[in-house]
């Protein structure tokens, strides 16, 4: 339904006047970080401060989708943002640090990587080989919102701040950076969609290194175009009205659940470079046009405490000090240290004897939004299946094991699970037992025959969007 012309003028021109008078504070040039990754490679990030701005779109934009309601947003604290897409070296030290290795290296399937005409899945195709030739220049593409994910955890230890990937809102406000017009906003008024960022019209065959075309007005690189970039959100419409730092949580707004990218890439029309273009896909997707940048917090986390060294001077110095104290003091920290391990070994007995232990050594580790599952000893093809409760509605689901050493699968439930068990460990074509089912809310009965969409071993995703 069409919005009345006063509505759309009032949507046009506030937001833009304030972004007018927030643009020089909001995206100064000079704030900047740079996070040592070692062995030489950084990475670099600018600093975006709080403002209003119009999301989405307005009904006259050439080439609008419908999922791109136009609202007033707030982002209410400061963020850093990557100056550019992360990057196939930035990827490497990741990997060479944590030997970690990616969904698409997993399994036998592979990832999509381009053959010369389209995204095919072959084994062969991964991080390392999209497919078309690259530099550690070159963004990291054939990465899952997981592994992006997996980059970030190692990247907050580096920085000594949280890292993540950034919310739709933070993205489209970084790439407006002050502009209500359909493109990232550009430090040239007259600059083209193609002259912000690589498509199919340009790019030839494949991602291109970053920050060859033009910044936008807050000193970023790439934000139209070149690989589309993993956002925090759950794919979903948006909510009308003005909100405070939106955050889409919830999975099921969508036809199956998906992850929001945003920018556009290589392999496709410059129309889906725009700011306000929205894409989606499976959180496993493993394609050659997809990647990530990432967002980090304004605040430090706070240093360990240093030892007092003028202390530690005057009493390596101080003559009472004498041995029999030192002594004292070693056999009450072996003292400690042989409880310490008497506890651990006892709380390992009641966990496994008493608790009951999971299934074939499988472990869980519950977090904010979900829980992860560690199965180092599981053979690839078992299914491992588990059951957890959230805000007191129980569920069940399953994970097919890839046989890999270090398999870790994130779930996500939508809230802290207040608890999580191990059902059952099942080989390829054996039967599952009868799980009794628990008492659950009534609203949720329409859910009682959904289950992880994890079932099957991986064999295929759609490209993405």
């Amino acid at each position: 339904m069409k919005t009345p012309m006063g509505d759309r003028v009032r949507w046009f021109v506030a937001p833009a006047l304030c972004l007018v008078l927030a643009a020089p504070a909001a995206f100064a040039q000079d704030a900047t970080l740079r996070i040592d990754l070692g062995s030489g490679v950084g990475l670099d990030l600018v600093r975006i401060n709080a403002a209003t701005f119009g999301q989405g779109s307005r009904e006259a934009e050439p080439d609008r989708a419908d999922d791109e309601l136009a609202r007033d947003v707030t982002l209410s604290r400061d963020f850093y943002i990557g100056k550019y897409e992360v990057t196939v070296g930035q990827f490497r030290r990741f990997v060479e640090e944590t030997r970690y290795k990616t969904e698409a290296e997993k399994g036998t399937s592979g990832g999509f990587g381009w053959s010369g005409t389209g995204l095919v899945q072959r084994p062969e195709f991964n991080w390392r080989n999209p497919g078309y030739p690259q530099t550690d220049d070159h963004p990291v593409t054939i990465v899952t919102y997981d592994d992006a994910l997996a980059f970030t955890r190692w990247l907050s230890t580096r920085a000594g701040r949280a890292v993540t990937l950034p919310t739709e809102a933070q993205w489209e406000f970084a790439s407006r950076a002050g502009s209500t017009s359909a493109y990232p906003s550009s430090t040239s008024r007259a600059a083209r969609p193609t002259d912000l960022g690589w498509f199919k019209t340009n790019a030839g065959a494949g991602a291109q290194p970053v920050g060859q075309k033009s910044e936008n007005g807050a000193g970023l690189f790439d934000m139209a175009g070149n690989v589309a970039e993993w956002c925090l959100d759950w794919y979903g419409p948006y909510e009308p009205g003005p909100v405070t730092d939106p955050l889409e949580v919830r999975s099921n707004r969508s036809d199956k659940p998906r992850r929001v990218l945003r920018g556009g890439s290589w392999l496709r029309d410059p129309r889906n470079g725009r700011s306000a273009a929205r894409y989606r896909s499976t959180p496993g997707s493993r394609n050659a046009d997809s990647g990530f940048r990432v967002v980090a917090g304004i605040e430090a986390a706070p240093a360990p405490a240093a030892n007092d060294a003028s202390s530690a001077a005057a009493a390596s110095s101080d003559d009472s000090a004498s041995p029999s104290a030192a002594t004292v003091f070693g056999v009450l920290g072996g003292m400690f240290a042989v409880a310490m391990a008497g506890v651990w070994v006892l709380w390992r007995f009641v966990k496994r004897f008493v608790l009951g232990a999971s299934p074939l050594g499988v472990g869980t580790k519950i977090g904010p939004d979900g829980f992860t599952l560690h199965a180092p000893r599981v053979p690839m093809g078992h299914k491992i299946q588990y059951q957890y409760v959230v805000d007191g509605l129980t569920k069940t689901g399953s994970v097919t094991a890839a046989g890999d050493e270090e398999m870790e699968q994130a779930i996500y439930t939508g809230g802290r699970p207040s608890s999580v068990r191990i059902l059952s460990v099942l080989a390829p074509g054996q039967r599952p037992p009868v799980i009794p089912e628990r008492p659950i809310r009534e609203r949720d009965e329409r859910n009682l025959d959904r289950r992880s969409d994890d079932d099957t071993p991986f064999r295929s995703y759609p490209s993405a969007y």
